[in-house]
């Protein structure tokens, strides 16, 4: 089924999978993930608690109008349709969905938040109230007063110092910052859909709650989008450090279009196909291995932080994204990090009918963020910072 919204940036939206899960007596409060990518929209709905977490609908409309625009700076090109066409969107896929539930919490990119660990000394929580405005200032590169602040303490670090063993203890604190106008921009968007919104969370709390739910090794996370690559560590389900990049899956396609001298149409199922796994020919394979090469050499930093900031390694790899399927790609991060590499499997241990397992598998890493969301009441996290206008 296509949809076609002829005044939008986006002209042709294809409905590439949904499944109403009728046959599911739906629990009576439930809710909905959402996510709103630079191709596609996403959504999840799931009812329950930890143990009884049912699956009540899932559905995506995929956008390729992104395509054409790949040399935009990726801040611009974010949310680029007009608010009202974004929540055209939501709302067409929740009605061909099936979802019941109008109650939403709705995900914010990584690139669009500002996101850092700080190491403060130990004080009251008042104290750390008048404390956190100051530090923000020192990070944030635009005005405390045009963001939304949230932070939680997520662990403490140090021991004594000295011959006297004076206390030297440090508290890690959380701390994440939105630019008002993007939170404003997915409230109004939230109304016109006709949602409640429930939340707004930074998608790198949603990637973690999804992928490592009951995991509490030290992990990272590679997602790679249509438009960006986000990048995380996580330790005993708390995410401790990230950051996101330009490198992306659109650069992937872009890379073979411009080498082979091919539409990006034709690029995107050739990469999709091929990927970096034995049938791709030796010049597709170079071109991929070129712009996942910055991809690797960021990851690596950001582990090595880790490691050198708090002694701990990364014992494995998780992949997210719609790219985290590219064929090769899980032996070739594996060979290169020395790590063990595996894809999210964001639908584990929730209930559906078993004849959905092979399609729930093969799209479980692309949505990740929206399952994540979805299970806020499920799984709440321990540090889940809120965010509102």
């Amino acid at each position: 089924m296509d949809y076609f919204f002829p005044d939008t940036p986006y002209a042709k939206m294809e409905d590439v999978m949904w499944n109403p899960l009728s046959m599911i007596r739906r629990p009576a409060r439930s809710l909905l993930g959402i996510d709103i990518g630079t191709s596609s929209v996403k959504v999840a709905e799931i009812a329950g608690s930890a143990k009884e977490a049912t699956l009540l609908s899932y559905g995506e409309l995929r956008s390729y109008g992104y395509l054409t625009r790949l040399r935009e700076p990726l801040q611009s090109s974010a949310l680029t349709m007009l608010e009202s066409d974004v929540a055209e969107m939501i709302r067409n896929i929740l009605e061909v969905s099936g979802a019941r539930s109008r109650r939403a919490s709705v995900g914010i990119p990584l690139f669009s938040s500002f996101f850092t660990t700080l190491e403060l000394p130990p004080m009251t929580q008042q104290e750390l109230q008048e404390a956190i405005p100051y530090q923000a200032q020192q990070i944030v590169p635009i005005p405390v007063s045009e963001v939304i602040l949230d932070w939680e303490i997520i662990g403490r670090i140090g021991g004594t110092q000295g011959g006297g063993g004076q206390p030297r203890e440090k508290l890690l604190v959380l701390l994440v910052a939105v630019p008002r106008e993007v939170v404003d921009r997915y409230v109004r968007i939230a109304k016109l859909a006709a949602v409640e919104l429930e939340a707004l969370e930074v998608e790198a709390f949603s990637l973690v709650r999804a992928a490592f739910r009951g995991d509490q090794r030290t992990l990272a996370l590679l997602d790679i989008g249509a438009r960006s690559t986000n990048m995380l560590v996580a330790e005993e389900g708390t995410v401790r450090l990230s950051r996101s990049i330009d490198a992306s899956g659109s650069e992937l396609t872009s890379a073979v279009a411009r080498s082979l001298g091919i539409g990006m149409g034709r690029a995107e199922a050739m990469k999709i196909a091929y990927g970096i796994g034995d049938a791709a020919s030796p010049d597709i394979r170079r071109l991929l291995t070129g712009v996942l090469e910055t991809i690797v050499g960021e990851l690596g930093k950001l582990v090595a932080t880790y490691r050198r900031n708090y002694g701990k390694s990364v014992e494995a790899l998780v992949l997210t994204g719609g790219s985290s399927t590219l064929p090769g790609l899980t032996t070739y991060l594996s060979d290169r990090l020395s790590l063990p590499v595996s894809l999210a499997v964001p639908f584990r241990g929730l209930h559906y009918p078993q004849e959905l397992e092979p399609v729930l598998e093969e799209i479980g890493p692309s949505f990740t963020v929206a399952v994540g969301l979805a299970l806020r009441h499920a799984i709440p996290s321990a540090v889940t910072p809120q965010l509102s206008s």
